[in-house]
């Protein structure tokens, strides 16, 4: 794949988060948050409490949930992106280590609290984040022969 490949790729990546951190975000208003509760009770399927209230401390979590998500998503967007383009692998490889540290994190704590099913997201989201930065030095070494 190439750098620009990869560089819209990723770009993609970053407004597809940064449109779900601000469905995320609609959980603490309780008139229109059915965004935040189809997000909430996908993740710890089935979905069976799809129109149950939110209580506070997931409002709460959620704000700071999406708030995170939607920081991500400007990182992605406005310094990885770049990072591709330029082909700065120090930044590319932070990116790695730092979606796989929140990997195991979120992974854990999922399974811990009993929503294991969360993880089968989080390996999309991880997917869709490292398909782009995967394999760099290969991309790049193909892209500089075909320029």
């Amino acid at each position: 794949m190439s750098r620009h490949l990869r560089a819209k790729s990723m770009m993609m990546v970053s407004v597809v988060f940064g449109i779900y951190s601000l469905l995320w975000a609609t959980a603490p208003f309780d008139a229109i948050n059915f965004p935040a509760r189809l997000i909430l009770d996908s993740a710890d399927w089935p979905v069976d409490n799809l129109f149950s209230p939110l209580d506070k401390e997931t409002q709460l979590l959620s704000a700071i949930g999406s708030g995170l998500l939607a920081a991500v998503a400007i990182f992605l967007g406005g310094i990885v992106v770049p990072a591709i383009r330029e082909g700065n692998r120090s930044v590319i490889r932070t990116t790695i280590v730092a979606m796989v540290a929140w990997y195991i994190i979120d992974g854990v704590g999922s399974i811990a609290s009993g929503a294991g099913s969360n993880v089968i997201f989080n390996s999309i989201y991880l997917a869709l984040v490292l398909i782009p930065l995967v394999g760099a030095k290969k991309s790049d070494e193909a892209f500089r022969v075909g320029t």
